[in-house]
């Protein structure tokens, strides 16, 4: 047997890879394994991140100048990983300007937002009371080792303090610059690929991200004619796709477990006979797909019957947790339809917008069946018009929602209730991730 080789030993190494016991290059301010991972070094004294210069502190936000804050999915692939790697979902801000003039200005806002966070806007997200303290308590906590999730903290808490001070501009400013910030370092981490350390902070900023594309649709200006919300879609898949690239990691965290568990598990009826409520959005389907490229059809009957199916499901028990699955669980193929203005799409998205008139008591919830329902109405084809009766007769209702105005009886259970009966979805996606696994193309060999 060869000898080993011998080596340097790190004596004055990081404490993070010293707890890691891994060898730590001692490079200041940031080691390289600290820099590779976005996490902080006690050389530093603060977080980097793998997008930003090693050593830099992390200033105050001014303003950004990005047309979207919210971006799309990249049409580039990321290099592979090691670890895990994950198509970046989103496109980077093209101008971030950073400034720090007045550092104890900024200093008391962040202390302000961060307050408000903790004290209000986490309470706005789940209906479990673990998931709630998990928002409250751990996530802020990963956060102090990850700028970009203390960013989308920050950027969540002044949309939310802005819904209730619509004319303080201070708070349009942090809202749209901490977002683009956390939006540019989030991407970099994501095409670098995740790992064991910076898996439950990404999965904890595409929440947030997903949640300040929802609440930011109530101020943009529809004046110039409605546009259809595909940040909302590009957001939430975003949640399913961090999910389950890093699930390996996530499955055993006992930090982020009461967010994801939170989230009943799905039982779908796909209807063949077309007996289930939401059917008649799928009549003339056949011809069609008739007109269709036939290497196109099976994948778009799917998108179709699935997100229908979704439909089917959660008009029976119309809560939160099952409501907002939707934008998260229909296909890539689905949201290329909505983005295509594909009729049928935007009428059976319109049906999932209805759906929110029945939890709208939360701020980042409020007004938007009305707003996108009757949006979507001004788009659509004139002849497609008879399939939004339904939609437009929920979201358009004024006062609590009958089960008259409902159209059936509505068997609506506590979400604690809701996983009793339905389970949760953890065994879902441990079963989805080894699927994944099992039939993934092989890696390349180095």
């Amino acid at each position: 047997m060869p000898p080993r080789r011998s080596h340097k030993k790190s004596k004055a190494g990081c404490q993070r890879c010293k707890q890691r016991k891994i060898k730590c290059d001692e490079v200041h301010p940031v080691c390289g394994n600290c820099s590779k991972h976005g996490v902080s070094c006690d050389f530093e004294g603060g977080p980097s991140t793998p997008c930003t210069p090693v050593g830099q502190p992390p200033p105050s936000l001014h303003r950004q100048s990005t047309t979207e804050s919210i971006g799309a999915f990249s049409s580039t692939s990321p290099p592979r990983s090691t670890n895990s790697t994950i198509m970046p979902l989103y496109k980077t801000p093209t101008d971030i300007i950073r400034t720090n003039t007045n550092p104890a200005s900024s200093r008391l806002l962040e202390l302000k937002l961060m307050h408000h966070f903790t004290a209000q806007t986490a309470m706005t997200f789940s209906e479990m009371d673990a998931a709630t303290h998990a928002w409250q308590q751990d996530i802020p906590v990963i956060a102090y080792d990850a700028q970009y999730l203390m960013d989308a903290i920050l950027a969540v808490s002044a949309l939310h303090l802005r819904s209730m001070h619509p004319n303080d501009t201070s708070l349009v400013r942090a809202s749209h610059g901490y977002m683009a910030s956390s939006i540019a370092q989030y991407s970099c981490l994501l095409t670098a690929g995740l790992s064991e350390l910076n898996s439950e902070a990404l999965f904890s900023t595409s929440a947030l991200i997903a949640f300040q594309a929802s609440a930011s649709r109530q101020f943009e200006n529809m004046d110039r004619g409605y546009t259809v919300p595909l940040a909302w879609f590009h957001s939430f898949q975003g949640v399913k796709a961090v999910v389950m690239a890093s699930w390996q990691w996530l499955r055993t965290s006992h930090r982020v477990f009461p967010i994801i568990n939170s989230q009943p598990a799905l039982s779908l009826n796909l209807d063949p006979d077309g007996k289930l409520f939401f059917a008649p959005l799928l009549e003339g389907l056949n011809q069609q797909l008739d007109s269709l490229p036939e290497t196109v059809r099976a994948e778009t009957r799917q998108a179709y019957e699935h997100s229908v199916a979704f439909l089917n499901w959660a008009y029976q028990n119309p809560i939160r947790h099952r409501i907002l699955g939707f934008a998260a669980t229909v296909s890539r193929r689905f949201v290329e339809l909505i983005d295509q203005r594909d009729p049928r799409a935007l009428v059976i998205i319109s049906c999932f917008f209805a759906f929110t008139r029945a939890c709208d008591d939360v701020w980042w919830l409020n007004g938007v069946a009305q707003r996108e329902v009757n949006g979507i109405l001004s788009i659509l084809p004139r002849e497609w018009w008879p399939k939004m009766k339904w939609s437009l007769q929920i979201a358009n209702h004024e006062g609590p929602i009958d089960e008259e105005t409902w159209g059936t009886t509505i068997h609506k259970r506590s979400l604690e209730e809701e996983l009793v009966f339905a389970g949760n979805v953890f065994n879902h996606i441990d079963v989805l991730t080894k699927i994944i696994e099992t039939y993934a193309p092989p890696m390349p060999v180095d």
